[in-house]
């Protein structure tokens, strides 16, 4: 009878070991073993001197004592074995002897489980317990049939000396065809929202948590060299533009326990820009096997994104949606999604150009007959600048501003891994709010005390030598602009007045010697102190009238170009400087208004 139950014991054990929260070995290995915390009562089991088990308040990995395997199988039992220690536990029911046999595993509930050994000349099982008479440490001392609460233990998987993670299922592909899978990550703040959905190739789903459990490590399906990798923002980033991520690191490794940065990234500013893909180029010339993402901060404690993906992507474009048209004078917008991944980009659509002009200005945008935007501003359409982010040192009082980057301000031929596409208008956390309520913005500007070198090109197909350029923006604080490498704007301070871009902006005017026929490159520096920040600009061309007294442009001779040059002769207007000067004697006086005059009557 005794037999059959010992038979019956161990078929159920057997059957139970396919479902062990461990996974057992023969024999220790220190480089490919699982390796092990043993816990129970919410302490860490910890090999002693004395080869007994000790309990402490918490684990580390870095720690051997602390990292245990299971020698052995269901039938014969375990054997605990300690890596720090390098031996077996030799304590009653943990080390086979004439008296005692291996220790068994019991399941509880699939997770946690309870450690027995068997007393063969006493026909007994004893379970393992801590001493329930010690606080918080002690030893393992005590046995007994009842295993009650103090007998359960559970295990987590250790970092150190894991062993190489076997293939994932590959669900993202780069365009060299190389595989990428999931193994495992931190959790989210629901379900639905887990760190698996960062590479699951849907950037419609996303990971959403606190920030310190946005993790995850991947594997690839060969050893590869990172030349760039994306990160896919999340489907809502415009509503929830507070959990944009901020600060992160890339890390490569071919044995899942070293691992190396390969990018690191500290206040970058994330565009708020639904399921679209943002590339970092980076040029490591290593080969990896397996990648891990760690996000280090946010715009708040919490954060989401939906993918991140190495090397390039291949995308399968669908149609595109509307969603801001363009107008006579005004970009507009459409959006296109991959098909196949659900990550989205930008379409900028260019002006129609289909004015209607009456008295030399569009009823429609407000643009004058002779008048060209070179760049525009982001309030209605964003726009992209390349952009180099870097902080002052030094104590308050000896501060020290950086130097510019190397080929800054007029060569365009730069280093863009360390430059990036910033989405404009950019701003502090908020910023929008009060005095700037009706001022948008695409990306986070953080912290203070720190400055933006940012670089934009455009082509001009003519010059005209007479054709006034006009430098429109709003800027939060210091600013100095250049074209083609020639300082033309340099202001401290903000902008008074930040209520909306009509009212708010301020406008400088730049000299046509600046420019040159083909490209040109304007570069802006701007260095945030206190408070808040806000950049934004846009660039015109008027080119002069070739109608003789035409002061504001608009086609004809009237008493508004009178209006026009008193405003220059009061300060109120800078936009008409050059057409002002009606008689051509180089400056802007009363005779100015007598020429007009002149016109006027026919004389």
């Amino acid at each position: 009878m005794k037999k059959l139950l010992l038979l019956f014991v161990f078929s159920v054990l057997s059957i139970m070991a396919q479902a062990l929260p461990f996974v057992p070995t023969s024999a220790p290995n220190l480089n490919s073993n699982y390796w092990y915390f043993l816990k129970t009562e919410g302490l860490y089991c910890v090999g002693s001197s004395n080869l007994e088990i000790e309990f402490r308040n918490s684990g580390d990995a870095s720690n051997d004592n602390y990292l245990w395997c299971f020698v052995g199988n269901p039938d014969e039992g375990y054997r605990l074995y300690n890596k720090g220690t390098g031996k077996y536990i030799q304590h009653e029911g943990l080390l086979y002897n004439d008296s005692y046999a291996y220790t068994y595993y019991e399941d509880k509930d699939g997770n946690n489980f309870y450690l027995r050994y068997y007393v063969p000349s006493w026909n007994v099982y004893y379970y393992l317990f801590m001493n329930i008479y010690q606080d918080e440490y002690g030893f393992m001392r005590y046995m007994d049939t009842d295993p009650e609460t103090k007998g359960i233990f559970s295990v987590e998987l250790a970092k150190e000396g894991t062993p190489v993670p076997a293939d994932p299922t590959w669900t993202r592909f780069d365009t060299d065809g190389v595989g990428y899978g999931f193994i495992e990550g931190g959790a989210g703040l629901n379900n639905n929202e887990m760190s698996n959905n960062l590479c699951d190739n849907n950037a419609a789903t996303k990971y959403y948590g606190f920030v310190t459990s946005c993790w995850f490590t991947m594997k690839a399906s060969t050893e590869v060299a990172v030349q760039c990798y994306s990160i896919v923002t999340a489907n809502d980033s415009r509503q929830f533009y507070n959990r944009s991520l901020r600060s992160w690191k890339l890390q490569g490794s071919n044995d899942y326990n070293t691992w190396v940065d390969i990018d690191v990234q500290t206040d970058y500013p994330m565009p708020f820009a639904a399921q679209k893909e943002v590339i970092f180029v980076v040029n490591d010339t290593r080969h990896f096997r397996f990648f891990k993402f760690i996000a280090t901060d946010g715009a708040s404690n919490t954060i989401q994104i939906s993918e991140v993906w190495i090397n390039g992507q291949s995308h399968n474009w669908g149609e595109a949606t509307n969603v801001t048209p363009p107008t006579c004078g005004e970009r507009g917008r459409d959006i296109i999604e991959c098909v196949d991944c659900g990550a989205r980009e930008w379409i900028i659509l260019e002006p129609n150009g289909n004015h209607n002009f009456t008295n030399g200005e569009c009823s429609v945008c407000h643009l004058h007959e002779n008048e060209t935007i070179l760049l525009h501003n982001g309030q209605q359409v964003p726009y992209f600048m390349w952009g180099f982010h870097d902080y002052r040192t030094g104590a308050t009082g000896s501060e020290v501003w950086p130097e510019p980057p190397v080929g800054w301000p007029d060569n365009i031929q730069l280093d863009y891994t360390k430059w990036h596409e910033v989405a404009m208008p950019i701003a502090s956390l908020g910023h929008s709010n009060g005095a700037f309520l009706n001022l948008y913005y695409n990306s986070h500007w953080y912290g203070e005390y720190n400055c933006y070198y940012f670089i934009r090109s455009f082509n001009l197909a003519e010059l005209n030598p007479n054709a006034t350029f006009t430098f429109n923006c709003v800027h939060d604080d210091n600013m100095v602009v250049y074209v083609n490498g020639q300082e033309v704007i340099n202001i401290e301070g903000w902008t008074p007045t930040q209520y909306n871009w009509a009212s708010s902006h301020e406008s400088f005017n730049i000299p046509a010697s600046a420019f040159r026929k083909g490209q040109n490159l304007v570069s802006v520096y701007i260095q945030q102190n206190w408070g808040g920040s806000y950049f934004d600009y846009e660039l015109r061309m008027k080119t002069q009238s070739r109608v003789p007294g035409d002061v504001n442009g608009d086609g004809f001779v009237t008493s508004a170009d009178v209006t026009a040059i008193y405003d220059v002769l009061l300060g109120i207007s800078y936009d008409f400087e050059i057409t002002a000067d009606v008689n051509g004697d180089g400056f802007v006086t009363s005779a100015d208004v007598t020429a007009v005059y002149d016109i006027l009557l026919g004389n």
